[in-house]
């Protein structure tokens, strides 16, 4: 049986001597106290391929290096046999480098339906979106924001009825005027506050 993986045909002593199939399905099962049972089916799932072989001769270091490569890389390759081909990608491959001439190894194919792989420009754009929304968030509560001159008899709290029509709203100015304010209870005439 020829089997080539990611663009490399395998040799004799590199090749599984058979190919498991099948798998089952990944289930989500509760039982309720009545005997009724209530199953949710998330779909298949796929046996993965495992087997054992030795890279030997003159390019087997070579060879190994190639697998190695695939499995750092972490795409989906082809796995493909004189039957069929399918998508893969290496779970595991763990080499016994004990000659540059013989190299024994054990490998893992994980079957897949569909791979999704972030780049790392994706994960820094996304993260620059989210903090350009963070940042027009906090714009726009400052926008909403107003100012207010304390009066004589002004509190905090009298300040949170007037402005919110709750008193014990009185938190959210001080939060909002910490850099101003060394306690809530001390606020001065003609001092300005910022009203979130």
């Amino acid at each position: 049986m020829q089997i080539i993986l990611g663009g490399m045909v395998l040799k004799t002593t590199e090749k599984p001597d058979s190919v498991q199939h099948g798998g089952g399905q990944m289930l989500a099962i509760n039982t309720f106290p009545s005997g009724n049972v209530s199953i949710q089916n998330f779909g298949s799932t796929y046996r993965e391929i495992s087997w054992n072989g030795w890279f030997e001769g003159v390019d087997a270091m070579e060879r190994m290096y190639q697998i190695g490569n695939m499995r750092q890389k972490g795409e989906a390759i082809d796995f493909v046999t004189e039957a069929y081909t399918q998508k893969v990608v290496i779970q595991e491959f763990q080499p016994e480098h004990r000659t540059n001439f013989f190299i024994p190894f054990t490998i893992t194919l994980q079957r897949i339906v569909q791979i999704t792989k972030q780049t790392p420009n994706e994960a820094v754009d996304k993260t620059v979106e989210a903090i350009k929304t963070e940042a027009e968030q906090k714009q726009e509560q400052n926008a909403e924001s107003q100012n207010y001159m304390v009066k004589a008899g002004d509190t905090l709290s009298k300040i949170a009825k007037n402005h919110y029509g709750n008193a014990n709203e009185w938190d959210k100015i001080y939060q909002a005027n910490k850099d101003k304010l060394t306690s809530p209870h001390k606020i001065q005439i003609g001092q300005e506050l910022v009203l979130p």
